[in-house]
């Protein structure tokens, strides 16, 4: 049974992704399971995947690169005893890669299952790259992909000035980008930025590193067949680099929250206020669904340079916060005062 792996910090599109990915795959009658892992307690993307599959394992509340690998593990070999041709694995956004290699190279999993494509799904509207253990997690990620997919290419752009950067190595395939400095094209400079971005962040981590992974910069509506022949088969790399080993739970804690607002603007100006105000912590994510007083249902999927909050009909409410050095009583006070 192929495993594929499809990771990403924090609110860079996976889910999204997924979907696409696996309307391919069923199109073409492959049976297909799906691990998603949330750090938090609230597994909103596997709500997000209801609708086109009920094949999903739920691994909420913990990280399967460590508190959560056992399970991980024994939803591997279940799916692979059940005779699906391949698993797609959505981890958390703060997934340590290296962990993935480690379980596959089990001698139990080995058996009856091998590693297929590993994708990382890059935010095209990153402000900038994450530093400190963040930009490890990104850095570990982009080494390991077989293909990196930027998300949101369509959104990218805005205002720009001439003589902005060049990409700085690398490959970029499906979607070619050869910019001369004077550029004025704002998708593709912002695009560009990105590119040479993580070029930097590899070299920060490890100077002798190159990242030479194709890219795939296309908007996701224009995917093709070829591309997704290609993302299925694109396989992935096991570098060897200095690891960075730290505790995911003392590094990055959550808050649960059932919120109290009064309308959707009330609700999403508390939201801006938790994300914005460092005195709330360094807030990376708030996710959930969330309900007003009059039972109005709202999903909630927020980072600080991605807003995004919508009614839906779904009933249930609770969010959670994702950060590092949460303040929860500031947050609490925010968000349920």
């Amino acid at each position: 049974m192929r495993v594929d792996l499809i990771t990403g910090f924090l609110g860079s599109g996976k889910t999204t992704f997924i979907r696409k990915y696996l309307a391919w795959l069923q199109k073409k009658g492959d049976r297909i399971r799906i691990i998603e892992n949330e750090f938090g307690a609230v597994n909103v993307d596997t709500r997000l995947l209801r609708d086109m599959t009920e094949e999903i394992d739920d691994l909420a509340g913990c990280c399967m690169c460590c508190t959560g690998k056992d399970r991980f593990i024994s939803m591997l070999l279940e799916a692979a005893a059940k005779g699906y041709d391949r698993v797609l694995v959505e981890p958390s956004g703060i997934y340590d890669v290296d962990e993935f290699f480690s379980v596959m190279r089990l001698e139990k999993v080995a058996r009856v299952c091998e590693i297929g494509s590993i994708l990382t799904i890059v935010d095209a509207c990153l402000p900038q790259m994450p530093s400190g253990e963040t930009g490890y997690l990104m850095y570990a990620q982009l080494l390991a992909a077989g293909e990196i997919v930027l998300s949101k290419t369509q959104l990218a752009g805005g205002e720009v000035e001439s003589g902005e950067t060049q990409l700085a190595g690398g490959e970029v395939e499906s979607g070619e980008i050869q910019l001369a400095g004077g550029a004025k094209d704002g998708r593709d400079v912002q695009i560009q930025r990105v590119l040479t971005w993580m070029q930097e962040l590899v070299h920060s981590m490890d100077p002798e590193k190159t990242l030479d992974t194709p890219v795939c910069t296309k908007d996701w509506a224009d995917f093709t067949d070829e591309d997704y022949r290609r993302f299925e088969s694109c396989g992935y790399y096991q570098d060897r680099h200095n690891r960075k080993l730290f505790d995911h739970g003392a590094a990055y804690t959550t808050f649960m929250t059932v919120g109290n607002f009064t309308d959707e603007e009330d609700l999403k100006r508390r939201l801006h206020s938790v994300l914005e105000d460092p005195a709330h912590g360094e807030v990376l994510r708030v996710k959930g669904f969330l309900r007003d007083p009059q039972k109005n249902w709202y999903e909630v999927n927020c980072t600080r340079h991605d807003f995004f909050v919508q009614p839906v009909s779904i009933k249930r409410g609770l969010a959670v916060v994702i950060g590092q050095k949460l303040n929860e009583e500031k947050i609490k006070e925010t968000l349920e005062s």
